[in-house]
């Protein structure tokens, strides 16, 4: 109910709004003068700006105009004179933006904070798993490194000679030497049951 009744305010609004071309027929004037004055007397001629960056006049900007006509042509006054006169009767000069854009810029400003704030914590999780890739790799290099340390200590033991002796396996030669070295003591026993 109450989107109705603000859609039927801005309707009314707009109707009562007219466009250069129109306003420049209400005071029986070409488009041109109208869009030149506006031009010359920045901020003196108060205009509504539509969505498209268009000017539109209410009555209160159509009274100004007829002021405007009928100091330069009655009173023969330049626009610069114009300017100054209608400068001190008005304290401030009016632009007026319609409602609609005002809440469109609204709207699209929420939006660009709610798409930055999604950003930023799209940003904020990123770097955390950032970080726990980098600690990931950090525990990998240091395995990486042991391991080198490991593998060049293993090549270190291949290259030199490889000395077993605890269990080895001797040679028939060998054997024969060592027996020749160390005379074989058997007992009395092993003589009776050992079949020469």
């Amino acid at each position: 109910m109450m989107l109705e009744q603000e859609k039927e305010i801005i309707a009314a609004k707009e109707e009562l709004l007219l466009s250069v071309k129109e306003a420049a027929v209400q005071i029986e004037e070409t488009p041109g003068v109208v869009r030149n004055w506006l031009r010359e007397l920045k901020g003196v001629i108060p205009t509504i700006v539509g969505e498209h960056g268009y000017r539109y006049f209410d009555s209160n900007a159509m009274e100004v105009l007829e002021k405007v006509k009928r100091m330069r042509n009655d009173d023969k006054l330049s626009l610069r004179e114009i300017e100054e006169t209608l400068n001190h009767s008005q304290q401030a000069p009016i632009v007026l933006q319609t409602d609609v854009t005002t809440e469109k810029i609204l709207e699209e400003l929420t939006a660009t904070k709610e798409q930055l704030q999604l950003q930023i914590n799209f940003n904020s999780v990123l770097v955390e798993q950032l970080k726990k890739q980098q600690e990931e790799m950090d525990r990998q290099q240091e395995f990486i490194e042991a391991q080198k340390e490991q593998i060049s200590a293993l090549a270190l033991a291949a290259d030199r000679p490889f000395e077993h002796t605890y269990g080895a396996r001797k040679t028939k030669e060998e054997q024969k030497e060592k027996e020749k070295e160390v005379p074989v003591r058997r007992g009395s026993f092993f003589r009776l049951f050992s079949f020469r």
